[in-house]
């Protein structure tokens, strides 16, 4: 359900997920953190996955890591939305029971208006039958209450008609009004690259370590990445 008041007060936590390590989950946070800081955009991350804290490795000034499985941890979140308008939140796989736990405990939902909070889910999914588990989990417990959007990993194919053929999909669609994008895919020797010496998207275009070539190539990935984000900007920015 979109949230129309325009408001300049308006806040917003954006969830990344997937329901099992390798989707692309943290490669999508770290687009959209890229995305966000090439567009001056204030905003603070969190990395929640106790195991592959991938975010905060790419990005450590702007992201704060939580255990998930520590009791309270995830209130940071709730404490930073007071002074930051936007959140982005790199969670761990099938973390959606932790979540509900601590929206339920905070009272998250019902506080959403008086905060003018919004938030999103963004499934980031490949064209694997099990990475649209997750999909019906959240939208069974937050229903219209949150917005919804679906990441196709290019990265991992391109044949998603599993998905696209699915009741799930038309649901989602229709009557929860998600969007969908694609994220393209970007040369498997790059991203080794940019993974063993810690490079963010943005430190691509000056590190020492990186080519020309690679430079070129993670440009265009940017580029391409940016004209999807920017279709459904209303769902990743207050």
């Amino acid at each position: 359900m979109q949230n129309l008041d325009t408001s300049p007060h308006n806040k917003r936590i954006v969830f990344v997920t997937g329901d099992k390590g390798g989707v692309g989950k943290s490669f999508t946070s770290r687009a959209i953190v890229q995305y966000y800081l090439d567009l001056n955009q204030p905003f603070r991350a969190f990395d929640i996955d106790p195991v592959n804290p991938n975010l905060e490795q790419f990005y450590p000034e702007i992201t704060t890591q939580l255990d998930i499985q520590k009791p309270g941890a995830l209130d940071q979140i709730r404490n930073e939305i007071e002074t930051q308008p936007l959140l982005l939140v790199d969670c761990a796989a099938r973390s959606l029971w932790e979540l509900d736990a601590w929206f339920k405990d905070l009272g998250l939902i019902q506080e959403r208006g008086q905060l003018r909070l919004s938030f999103t889910f963004v499934f980031v999914i490949t064209p694997d039958k099990s990475c649209t588990v997750i999909m019906n989990d959240t939208l069974q417990r937050f229903g219209k209450e949150a917005d919804y959007l679906v990441v196709k990993n290019y990265g991992k194919g391109k044949n998603f008609s599993i998905y696209e053929e699915s009741k799930l999909r038309t649901s989602l669609l229709k009557q929860y009004q998600g969007q969908e994008i694609a994220l393209p895919s970007l040369l498997e020797r790059t991203v080794v690259h940019l993974d063993s010496h810690d490079i963010g998207f943005g430190d691509a275009m000056k590190h020492p370590d990186v080519t020309v070539a690679d430079r070129s190539r993670v440009r265009g990935f940017l580029e391409q990445s940016y004209a999807q984000l920017n279709a459904v900007k209303s769902l990743l920015i207050p």
